[in-house]
Order: structure tokens, then sequence, then C-alpha cells
């Protein structure tokens, strides 16, 4: 009905429920995700796929800026979660980094190797 800047501010401003996850495994004992590395492990997924106690788990991490308590897991994962802009480093989005215990299994589920 309106303007089409009304669209566009729709489209911006999604709510969270239509927010896409974009996950990507990096480090443990092969290094994966390094900049040199040609194995990569992402994945996305929509948060509005997520189960309640997961949504929860997920706004818990970005409360806290992805600082929970320290990993007991040598050469362990950890993973870059972002939210917001295109998920994918491009416009403004909010990125954490969690390791791999303090993870939602959901999230981690979503990640697939591939070579790049």
């Amino acid at each position: 009905h309106g303007k089409p800047s009304d669209c566009r501010a729709a489209y911006i401003e999604r709510p969270r429920d239509m927010e896409m996850l974009k996950v990507e495994r990096i480090g443990g004992l092969a290094g994966f995700g390094g900049a040199k590395s040609r194995l990569k492990s992402d994945g996305e997924i929509a948060f509005s796929d997520l189960s309640l106690s997961d949504r929860k788990a997920v706004e818990a991490l970005f409360k806290t800026g992805g600082k929970a308590a320290p990993s007991q897991i040598r050469d362990g994962f950890s993973y870059r979660v972002t939210r917001g802009g295109d998920g994918w480093g491009a416009a403004a989005g909010e990125t954490i980094l969690v390791p791999e215990d303090k993870m939602p299994a959901a999230l981690i589920a979503c990640v697939k190797d591939r070579i790049g």
C-alpha cells in the first residue's frame, strides 16, 4: 500500500524470527577456517527453525558477546556465529565467537564441510 521506502524499512528491520544465523566452525587441531585452510566448515539456519530453548541459548550467547566460561576442550573447535546484516561479514551484523562445548546442538548440526 505504501511507498517503496516503507517496504525497504520492513525488509531491513526484520523481526528476529525471520533472521538467518551464519555459523562457521574454526580452529581445532587441523586449523579449520583459517586464512590458509582449504577446508571450510559453515552453514546457516533460520532463527525461527530453532527450538525455544535453542533460541534462548542463542540470545544469551549474543547478550554476553559469546563470552561464556572458557572451554575445557584442548584444541577444540570454536564457532563464529553471525546474525543480522547479510550473515556473511558484509553489511552491519553482530558476530560472536563461541567454544564448541557452549554451542547449541542445532547450530552445530547446520555446519557442513566443503573444500573452498
